[in-house]
């Protein structure tokens, strides 16, 4: 019985924080460091298509999935947005800035996946 609980505490645990599987997502390539050879615009159609797996997934998912955002932003009531950039650093010769924002509610929630320019 002693050991039963530690196992039980373990699982229970581990089982907080499951990474959202995504179809054909690697997530080592996505969160590798960005240089002008990096494309993650291909990736986040994955994302997009998929958006049902992440939305109500927390914060902490998130993280594990996509990794640190690049940014974040404290909105009104209790809202936050992480961002994710899509295009290269500047100086890379790119077209137009783009990156991937995801929405939580008050709740720490996914509310919306989206690609802004």
């Amino acid at each position: 019985m002693k050991y039963f609980f530690p196992l039980l505490l373990t699982l229970s645990l581990s089982a907080c924080y499951s990474i959202p599987e995504i179809e054909g997502f690697d997530k080592d390539v996505w969160q590798s460091e960005m240089s002008c050879e990096t494309n993650r615009l291909a990736m986040v159609q994955l994302l997009i298509s998929q958006q049902e797996k992440l939305l109500g997934e927390g914060q902490a998912e998130i993280q594990q999935l996509l990794g640190a955002p690049d940014e974040h932003e404290l909105y009104n009531r209790n809202q936050k947005f992480f961002y994710y950039n899509l295009t290269p650093p500047t100086g890379c010769e790119n077209g137009t800035f783009r990156r991937l924002s995801v929405k939580f509610d008050a709740l720490d929630r996914v509310k919306e996946v989206m690609v802004i320019e």
